[in-house]
């Protein structure tokens, strides 16, 4: 099977390469104002590209496989960041990287040296398959049932080598966790599969149906646990699904969760298994993964870390750091520092996470040291400074708030107060209703909006408090109401001194003490 695909990847190249010289002529009437925004987004979005607020400059989506980043690849996207004079590169929340404010030949340019160097940007937005996301601590984790990293990139290939023959109602999601963490958040994906130990055997609890947005939906749990090589069985049975029973006319009902809503959950699963007995009467998709697992045969050094941002591996003696760039932007300036250091270092691994973050793995004591020195702006000791935010508006096209600003005048609030302690969770910012950083599963999440207050139009968010990922406790935040944007760092700061005074966690406060928090809220809403 693995053969098949990769073959079949190979064909794609071809038929992906003329994609993009089709795609040119579509884009380059765009920007002559032949055609109108909404035909040229018809055609961008499945090509991972998108016009930015105003038309006159670009983003393109690199579809960073299952956010695994080899050295090689990692210097290619340095190289053109530099070549075309980029501030950052946005690590995103699907474990993808975007390169913003470019001109549409540059973006032209880079998807022609992308596909030289198998990095693709197809099936990047648009109603296809998007990126599978991963654990980004697969295969190092201690704690992890097993290591799912070949089954993601597996699926992700297959859908690569297929990506010109999907036709579906919308966006398809698929993820991968190592553990009941869940930190790929497959109970939230359209297919998730988490990793589980029955006995010594390795098997994956599957979840189907979930999604977020306007009525944000979380997956509904399959009854068996599944075999790991009947993973592409299970694709192609949702995608069966899918197919036959979503919604292609109406494009804000047309995501997967809209269908449970419709036959109810038993009616779903019920729906799905004869999908699934049908997919496996015709269809073929068992395969046996080669084992090419390499031993672990790095020189390890004596000395031993424990330093915030520093995760110690299952191999003894080696360590994965935490690189979290603000907002998930990460200045090209410290990405040619990273990439110079990791040129000399052996058997290194990167990873991008569903935080934004890089995951640079397979470190000594020693080497971890010397990455943290040289990246000490990108070294966060609290959870607040890890908070998640979307790209917002002024890039984003259909953003309505500016998310990246409002994060920034958080920290600088906290910063200028001297508050360092680490009480606030990560906030999930949302720049609008889409679902972009997660909000709707976040412990704090805001997502912007307009709205008139004393009769003067307003920039807004609505509170989202709550929300949790896990195989086992995944839940849906509740909505306690609009904040002013330029009041939203003070509610911050006397949550974060409320929370001190108290000395408990978050979720603990807003239980025991939920009179004093919505109390004080009060004084907020708007």
């Amino acid at each position: 099977m693995e053969e098949i695909i990769e073959r079949k990847i190979v064909e794609q190249k071809e038929i992906f390469n003329s994609d993009i010289r089709a795609f040119q002529k579509i884009g380059n009437k765009f920007v002559e104002g032949i055609i109108a925004s909404g035909e040229f987004k018809a055609a961008s979005g499945g090509m991972g590209v998108y016009a930015q607020r105003g038309g006159k400059e670009f983003m393109i989506r690199l579809r960073i496989l299952c956010g695994i980043l080899d050295f090689k690849t990692l210097k290619l996207i340095k190289d053109m960041a530099n070549d075309h004079s980029l501030k950052s590169i946005h690590l995103t929340t699907r474990q993808a990287i975007q390169l913003h404010d470019l001109q549409f030949d540059e973006i032209i340019s880079i998807m022609d040296k992308s596909l030289e160097n198998d990095l693709y940007t197809r099936g990047g937005g648009g109603n296809f398959p998007r990126n599978v996301a991963l654990s980004p601590l697969s295969g190092v984790e201690k704690d992890e049932a097993f290591d799912v990293s070949p089954y993601a990139l597996l699926v992700n290939k297959y859908f690569i080598s297929r990506m010109n023959t999907y036709k579906l109602p919308r966006k398809f999601k698929v993820a991968f966790s190592n553990n009941s963490n869940d930190t790929a958040n497959a109970s939230i994906a359209d297919l998730g599969f988490i990793a589980v130990k029955n006995g010594h055997k390795e098997m994956f609890k599957l979840y189907i149906g979930g999604s977020l947005g306007a009525n944000s939906g979380i997956s509904v749990q399959y009854d068996d646990l599944i075999e790991p090589t009947d993973v592409l069985l299970h694709v192609e049975a949702i995608l069966s699904l899918f197919v036959d029973e979503g919604d292609f006319e109406n494009k804000g009902k047309a995501r997967m969760r809209f269908i449970i809503k419709r036959l109810g959950e038993e009616g779903f699963l019920n729906c799905y298994k004869k999908h699934l007995a049908k997919v496996k009467e015709t269809q073929n998709h068992q395969f046996e993964l080669k084992n090419d697992e390499k031993k672990d045969s790095k020189e390890k050094d004596k000395e031993i870390i424990e330093q915030e941002n520093v995760i110690p591996q299952k191999q003894d003696g080696l360590y994965t750091v935490v690189l979290h760039p603000k907002g998930g932007l990460l200045k090209t300036e410290d990405l040619n520092r990273i990439v110079d250091f990791l040129e000399n270092i052996s058997q290194v691994q990167i990873r991008l996470s569903m935080e934004e973050s890089m995951y640079i793995r397979n470190l000594t004591a020693i080497e971890a040291e010397e990455l943290l020195e040289i990246t000490v702006g990108l070294r966060k000791t609290t959870r607040l400074s890890r908070s998640i935010c979307c790209i917002g508006i002024p890039t984003c096209q259909i953003g309505i708030q500016d998310s990246q600003s409002l994060l920034t005048s958080i920290l600088n609030s906290f910063q200028e107060l001297g508050l360092v302690k680490d009480v606030l969770p990560a906030l999930h910012i949302s720049g609008c209703l889409n679902s972009c950083s997660r909000h709707p599963v976040s412990e704090i999440g805001f997502h912007g909006k307009k709205k008139r207050v004393k009769g003067q139009v307003e920039d807004v968010y609505t509170l989202h408090i709550g929300g949790k990922i896990g195989q086992y406790d995944t839940c849906i935040a509740k909505e306690y109401g609009d904040l002013l944007a330029t009041e939203i760092p003070k509610f911050l700061v006397d949550l974060a001194i409320n929370l001190e005074w108290s000395n408990k966690k978050f979720i603990d406060y807003i239980s025991t003490e939920k009179h004093e928090f919505e109390t004080m809220l009060e004084k907020y809403i708007v």
